[in-house]
């Protein structure tokens, strides 16, 4: 049997579960051709599936040293990338996944992307179990018997959305998400098991999540551990022992569960699901099908490093198989969440450019999330760090900020001087900045109710750099409710007034000096 021949074979065992003879045949080619990777690309992909994944890494090196050509080292980092990531080696994964992205952009900016792996046939809509309703039939006989068992199990994520949204399950779903109290945790997972549902393999075992099978039908299960506290209940997926970098905790308002009917008996339902699906989608009743909760979820307490992997991790897979569109996704996701990402904007910015060089349609993402418009007025004369840190902060109270640069006229009637830059000047600098979506130049001098409902402003905000000037901010937007404003740190230590001086003091000492 020629190396070929043993591969192919070796790789359709791997497809039907045959772990085992697909081993029998890779542990010899592997001794054989050490350095081979077509043989190590199947070995590496056994040995992640079999709990070898700690073997990986050093064998895959190897590879990935003798590789010349951009895009076979892209992958050999993908690969190390995913086993570090599952050993839970964070900092490891982030550093080979970000490797796997410099590489695709250098071949994007050379003009080349992965070629396109052919799409699988798609499921016709009659022949899907979601579609079909054996997928809804299957959820309440679940949830109904977890309830005979006095474990409140209900749906959750996008099995709930279906359920409100459309009244059915979302036929482009994949798996069943339910939800139960953490304290019925264990309870629930015996009980899934004595119902006939398999425990499937993950790759990383978390405490509060785990997937499980349907033998019959196929149809996956997902669970989540909801821990109720007082003001707040969080999910997510929680590795303890491990810091907080390593977690990915999802919050939600309180809410309560009522009894449901269903056709297999009582079994339970949030009372007031809006609530949950306020939380983790934002505009809820705008269909998003690209979104990954994972990555896309608007309750993440924080973005982790472990969401950033996985989101990661995702980005290169799919450009690695010339999926541009849905790589483009996960560059935009993670921008969404951290604009600070350069990796993830300038990956999108190079993936536009190729989709748009091979004339393929750049995605549409939805606005799932109410725009909160954030109104501040500043001069912003000498644009300085500490005006950079003020409009940070103000962009991250809402989704949307409109900077008003004060006239020159107002300025000397507040400072008793003109600034040194004009208002058109200061205007410009401000537009440049990217924390800012929108400038204006005229407004009234007081903040009233009126001008925030005219321009759908959610948040009026400022800075004080002393006690006197808060009592004057507080006083031009006295109208206001209390909900309405916001006062943000001033930074220290940096003012124009302080650049002033040191232009003034340069400029003497200069002077001197010639």
């Amino acid at each position: 049997m020629t190396l070929e021949q043993s591969l192919l074979k070796a790789k359709s065992h791997i497809a039907a579960g045959k772990f085992n003879a697909a081993d029998a045949i890779l542990n010899p080619l592997k001794n054989e051709h050490p350095l081979s990777p077509d043989v190590a690309r199947l070995w590496c992909s056994l040995a992640m599936r079999t709990g070898r994944t700690a073997e990986v890494p050093q064998y895959a090196e190897k590879i990935y040293a003798q590789t010349e050509s951009d895009f076979h080292k892209a992958h050999w980092a993908h690969v190390l990338g995913t086993a570090h990531f599952m050993m839970l080696d964070l900092s490891m994964a982030h550093t080979w996944f970000t490797d796997a992205l410099q590489r695709l952009m250098t071949l994007a900016k050379a003009g080349k992307v992965p070629p396109q792996k052919e799409k699988a046939n798609p499921q016709h809509p009659d022949d899907s179990l979601f579609a079909s309703g054996k997928a809804e039939q299957l959820l309440w006989s679940t949830c109904a018997g977890l309830a005979k068992s006095n474990i409140p199990a209900f749906p959750y994520a996008g099995t709930l959305l279906g359920l409100i949204r459309n009244g059915r399950l979302l036929e482009y779903d994949k798996d069943l998400d339910i939800a139960v109290w953490m304290e019925s945790w264990n309870a629930s997972c015996v009980a899934l098991e004595r119902s006939g549902w398999v425990r499937a393999s993950m790759r990383i075992e978390y405490a509060n999540y785990r997937d499980y099978i349907h033998p019959e039908l196929g149809i996956t299960l997902d669970i989540c551990g909801l821990q109720r506290q007082k003001q707040r209940i969080t999910g997510g997926f929680a590795l303890p022992g491990y810091p907080d970098d390593y977690q990915r905790v999802s919050v939600f308002p309180p809410f309560d569960l009522i009894p449901r009917h269903t056709e297999y008996g009582a079994a339970w339902f949030p009372r007031e699901p809006e609530k949950i699906l306020t939380a983790f989608y934002g505009d809820w009743r705008t269909s998003n099908p690209h979104w990954d909760t994972v990555v896309s979820a608007l309750n993440l307490e924080n973005f982790t490093l472990l969401v950033r992997c996985y989101a990661y991790h995702r980005l290169a897979q799919h450009w690695l198989t010339g999926n541009l569109d849905k790589a483009w996704r996960y560059a935009h996701q993670i921008a969404l969440k951290d604009p600070d990402d350069i990796i993830a904007l300038r990956s999108r910015q190079w993936l536009e450019r190729a989709m748009t060089r091979l004339k393929r349609e750049i995605p549409a993402w939805p606005k799932n999330q109410r725009q909160q418009r954030i109104y501040t007025r500043m001069v912003a004369d000498l644009f300085h760090q500490g005006h950079i840190n003020f409009l940070k902060a103000a962009q991250a109270l809402g989704t949307h900020l409109t900077v008003c640069v004060v006239s020159d006229e107002r300025v000397v009637q507040h400072k008793g001087k003109s600034p040194v830059m004009t208002q058109a000047e200061r205007a410009a600098v401000v537009a440049a900045c990217k924390y800012v979506d929108a400038v204006i130049t005229e407004t009234p001098e007081k903040v009233t109710l009126e001008l925030m409902q005219q321009h759908d402003f959610a948040i009026y905000t400022f800075a004080c750099a002393s006690e006197r000037e808060r009592r004057d901010k507080y006083k031009l937007c006295e109208d206001l409710p209390a909900e309405m404003i916001r006062e943000l740190p001033y930074t220290p230590e940096i003012s124009t007034s302080d650049l002033v001086k040191r232009i003034l003091d340069g400029a003497g000492t200069q002077g001197a000096a010639q």
